[in-house]
């Protein structure tokens, strides 16, 4: 990967290929205020090319009568490394080369700057390796600073004051940073100075989108539960494309064209609870921009709290294993169910026991349980989840045994699923059909709460001492999405490492479910 800041400075002679996948929202690079940005999709067969007119109705120039761009693009999906741009113009002047690095600072994002005279240029996205993916590419004046669309003497005063400091920190705006060294220097200043007095009249595409008045009057995105069908409604630059993502499920099922005065519609129809909707507008100059926004059709979601306690029995709680044989010998002692819990435990009651002995080095077993709409759950809301969980468990802390410590190699896990976590047959064994991770790394559908150590030492090699309740509390690093009919799972178990037997009682489970807007 190239990390010289100066290249052969001659043309680039590049094809033009206008095709653009699905877009995402994206925060801004240092390097200054992006007046243009571009996104889509490369691979190995295909190539995107974006045009810059450069001219007095959208520039005025520095000295020279050109004009310093800074180019910088970053991946948004897949494999992409990025690359620098490659760029040609169709002007007298055409384009030179001033800095480029594939692997701006630390990280892998492209820069390139270029002095650019009068005439069209031309921008093509690359990649390194051959990795392919979603990009994003944005266009800014070198040296703005302070993201007024100009290069001015405060621009040139901010760089100078941070020169020496790390980009990012106290006194160091990121964008003083113009060649992406991940350094803030002369050369940043003597950038900045070259491209005085430029300024730019172009704007980054801007997107709205919001449900029609009419329907939702108060602009919260929430309907009454009768409103079947609504308009989503916004406006964008005369002339652009806007496609609309029913579900947000990255698939596009509508089209249509900004309209003269910039206004678009959608009629949409809305199912009981949250209906997400993506937006992507494509504009005349190329520039693209995409929004979000869910509509709740009938009562908007409250926090969902529910708390089980084992010694009234199961509760709606069912238990299962998985990655283990599909017909396990009894040298797995698997068992389940409401059990009374150890004596060595204070006080008497039932707490619902999962035991195995983990032959096949990853065995998971686990707890279930559905919530429906009948426990305050609204179809399509999303929640984040947070659990208390309290449990008995003889394993020691610090012991040793084979595959792993009986303790601290068994990981306690906790999440949420849309849909019902069970077992599939695969190549004879039993797997898990929602996403747990596997022994000490979590997942999307069960993520990792810590482990069963109960804190007392082994004596001589001992495998289990006495029990110990324990508590944990824990939230799921991912959210969940109930179905359309109001459904979730809640999952909690254990993932072992530890080759030995494993007993555990769980004696509570607490559970608060809040809605996340968007």
């Amino acid at each position: 990967m190239r990390l010289s800041s100066h290249v052969d400075p001659r043309r680039r002679r590049i094809g033009l290929n206008l095709g653009l996948d699905r877009l995402e929202d994206r925060t801004l690079l240092s390097g200054g205020t992006r007046f243009a940005v571009y996104q889509g999709q490369l691979t190995t067969q295909s190539s995107d090319a974006f045009t810059v007119q450069i001219d007095r109705h959208g520039f005025r120039p520095a000295r020279g009568n050109q004009v310093l761009l800074r180019i910088d693009s970053r991946a948004s999906g897949g494999t992409l490394d990025p690359g620098a741009v490659d760029l040609d113009s169709t002007g007298p002047r055409a384009v030179r080369v001033v800095s480029e690095r594939d692997d701006a600072g630390s990280g892998t994002d492209g820069i390139t700057v270029a002095a650019a005279g009068p005439g069209a240029l031309t921008i093509r996205p690359t990649a390194e390796g051959g990795t392919q993916g979603g990009y994003e590419v944005g266009v800014s004046l070198a040296g703005d600073v302070n993201g007024d669309y100009r290069v001015d003497r405060a621009d040139l005063f901010a760089i100078r004051s941070a020169i020496g400091r790390t980009p990012g920190s106290t006194s160091a705006p990121e964008a003083a940073d113009v060649d992406g060294d991940g350094a803030i220097n002369l050369r940043d200043w003597s950038l900045a100075f070259r491209n005085l007095g430029a300024a730019t009249s172009i704007r980054p595409l801007d997107l709205t989108a919001k449900v029609d008045p009419s329907d939702d009057p108060d602009g919260d995105r929430t309907v009454d539960e009768d409103v079947a069908e609504t308009d989503l409604i916004g406006t964008a630059a005369p002339g652009s494309t806007i496609r609309l993502d029913v579900g947000g499920d990255g698939t596009f099922d509508a089209t249509t064209t900004a309209a003269a005065d910039g206004s678009y519609r959608f009629a949409v129809p809305l199912n009981l609870g949250v209906n997400p909707f993506a937006i992507q507008a494509r504009g005349p100059d190329g520039q693209v921009a995409s929004t979000s926004l869910s509509v709740t059709r009938g009562p908007v979601a409250d926090a969902v709290t529910r708390s089980y306690d084992f010694a009234q029995g199961a509760q709606g709680w069912t238990a299962d294993f998985a990655d283990l044989p599909v017909d396990p010998n009894d040298t797995y002692e698997l068992d389940s169910g409401i059990r009374d819990l150890p004596s060595e435990l204070d006080g008497d009651g039932t707490g619902y026991l999962l035991q195995s002995h983990n032959r096949s080095d990853d065995v998971f077993m686990f707890l279930t349980r559905k919530l429906t709409s009948a426990d305050g759950i609204v179809a399509g809301q999303e929640y984040q989840v947070e659990f208390t969980l309290k449990f008995a468990s003889n394993a020691p802390s610090g012991g040793v045994g084979a595959g792993g410590a009986p303790g601290e190699a068994v990981v306690l896990k906790a999440g949420a699923s849309t849909i019902e976590p069970t077992t599939v047959v695969q190549n004879g064994y039993d797997r898990l059909n929602v996403d747990k991770g596997n022994n000490s790394e979590g997942g999307t559908a069960a993520s990792v709460a810590g482990n069963i150590a109960n804190g007392l030492q082994p004596q001589d090699g001992q495998a289990s001492v006495p029990y110990v309740s324990l508590s944990r509390e824990h939230t799921h690093t991912a959210t969940v999405k109930a179905d359309a009919q109001g459904n979730l799972w809640l999952i909690v178990g254990t993932d072992s490492g530890y080759e030995g037997i494993t007993a555990v009682y769980f004696q509570s489970i607490a559970v608060t479910l809040t809605p996340v807007t968007t």
